[in-house]
């Protein structure tokens, strides 16, 4: 009988069709089947919608419709990742350059968050308890406010912080260009 573990432990999709070799679509649905071998081990085995009509009547432990979904590739990630992170990098720039003490939650957030992103460096505490962070590419230093994080409600700050850094997301036009 096949244990647990054997059975969790299946190959992932395949991109081709196992009995006619085409190509599966990136999305759409597809009839997947597991099959136990000999050795007690899970097989399994994607079929294209003609040849999971002519299969008919086979022996497998189980089957199931999947639905494929085009997913974006590793490149497109990382661009994803590299705008957020410009966008996030735009706002927090501007936002500080205010001096406005408006901005000092939306400020403490960013800070963290490019922080996580690996996009500014933590510094550690000036004597007046401020924050200190550097971008490490243009070698600027950053003071922000250290924020009780129980003293803020996060949420609404975030929602801010999303909206204003989509505004910021757009490339500045050079001076001069047109």
């Amino acid at each position: 009988m096949l244990d647990r573990e054997a059975y969790l432990k299946f190959r992932r999709p395949n991109d081709q069709c196992l009995l006619c070799g085409c190509s599966l679509p990136g999305a759409g649905r597809q009839a997947t089947v597991l099959e136990v071998s000999d050795k007690d081990e899970a097989i399994r085995s994607d079929f294209c919608p003609a040849c999971w009509e002519k299969s008919g009547d086979r022996a497998y432990f189980s089957y199931w419709v999947a639905k494929r979904v085009s997913a974006p590739t590793a490149t497109e990630r990382r661009l994803a990742r590299s705008e957020r992170n410009e966008a996030m990098w735009r706002l927090f720039a501007a936002l500080h350059a205010t001096g406005d003490e408006a901005y000092t939650a939306q400020l403490f957030l960013l800070a963290h968050l490019l922080l996580r992103f690996r996009v500014l460096n933590y510094k550690g505490r000036d004597g007046d308890g401020w924050l200190l962070f550097e971008h490490p590419h243009a070698g600027e230093a950053f003071r922000v406010a250290d924020v009780p994080v129980d003293s803020v409600d996060f949420g609404p700050v975030m929602e801010q912080v999303e909206r204003d850094a989509a505004s910021h997301a757009a490339p500045k036009a050079e001076e001069g260009a047109e």
